[in-house]
């Protein structure tokens, strides 16, 4: 029987992940060792990967992935990676690229800015050309649109919502989970909804999602990870890049690249529809002329 029958108590930076890890690996279920073998040899790169790449990688599931970090002591795969991250800073030197304290606002300028066009470079190999046209059309002939993202997201669904309605297009943003699952519940066929989530794996989003695909709307979805869970309900994925630039061993998630993918999104509508676009975009100029002379 395995020494690690039920989750223990978790554990803190100081008792080093790693360690525990190097010593408790022999005693794992066979699944739950790859992950372990991968975490020791991969323990930098971790910190970055979702769930479901971590799976992929060691040809496991996320079910596997979750039961092995509540055997260290963790209530699920997030926590470990926050308590790998706390164990790595302690001991680590920073990485080339890698923003400190010490940096002064030049090196800041120019750290930021390069992971940021690596991320944009990165995102216009990665974002598929026929996707682009399917999200489209689908968005052109909506009736209704509706754009959703919790917590980092919501910042970019709203920039969504800012950039289509500008262009004259049916479209409404939500941001409230409970608000997004009342939203899509109303859709239906010939409606889009939008769902952004950097991870692919935030359970309100997906929930919010699959509640309109069962609608009949068609879904849209903008996120870092390929084979993310939400992926697996979206009609259409648009890939977005995000090279992680840390901070005191927090890691800050580039919102370019997503909100390239919107501008993309929202040009080649516009230009689709060029004419009902700019007209939408002359009295919407118009209106805020108006307003200013109050």
């Amino acid at each position: 029987m395995s020494m690690l029958t039920s989750p223990g108590p978790a554990i803190g930076a100081s008792t080093g992940v790693l360690a525990r890890l190097e010593t408790i690996a022999p005693s794992l279920r066979e699944s739950e060792r790859k992950i372990a073998e991968y975490v020791l040899s991969h323990a930098a790169e971790l910190v970055y990967l979702s769930i479901t790449e971590l799976a992929d990688r060691t040809d496991t599931s996320e079910a596997t992935v979750i039961r092995f970090a509540q055997r260290l002591g963790y209530p699920g795969y997030a926590a470990l990676k926050i308590a790998l991250a706390l164990d790595l800073h302690e001991t680590a030197s920073p990485l080339p690229g890698e923003l400190t304290a010490h940096d002064d606002v030049g090196s800041v300028k120019r750290k930021v800015i390069e992971a940021s066009v690596e991320s944009l470079n990165d995102t216009a190999r990665l974002l598929d050309d026929d996707a682009l046209r399917r999200a489209v059309d689908a968005i052109e002939s909506a009736r209704r649109i509706e754009v959703y993202g919790v917590g980092g997201s919501a910042a970019i669904a709203q920039d969504a919502y800012s950039m289509l309605m500008q262009i004259g297009l049916p479209i409404g943003v939500v941001t409230d989970p409970h608000l997004q699952v009342m939203s899509a519940v109303q859709l239906r066929r010939g409606d889009v909804a939008l769902a952004i989530s950097v991870s692919g794996s935030t359970r309100d989003t997906i929930e919010a999602l699959q509640t309109a695909r069962d609608a009949g709307a068609t879904c849209i979805c903008l996120t870092r990870h390929l084979r993310s869970p939400i992926t697996r309900v979206a009609h259409v994925t648009l890939l977005a890049a995000a090279r992680p630039t840390m901070v005191g061993g927090h890691q800050l998630n580039s919102r370019v690249a997503q909100l390239a993918v919107i501008d993309v999104l929202a040009t080649a509508t516009a230009l689709r529809r060029q004419d009902d676009s700019l007209q939408a975009l002359a009295r919407g100029r118009q209106a805020i002329s108006k307003s200013k002379r109050f």
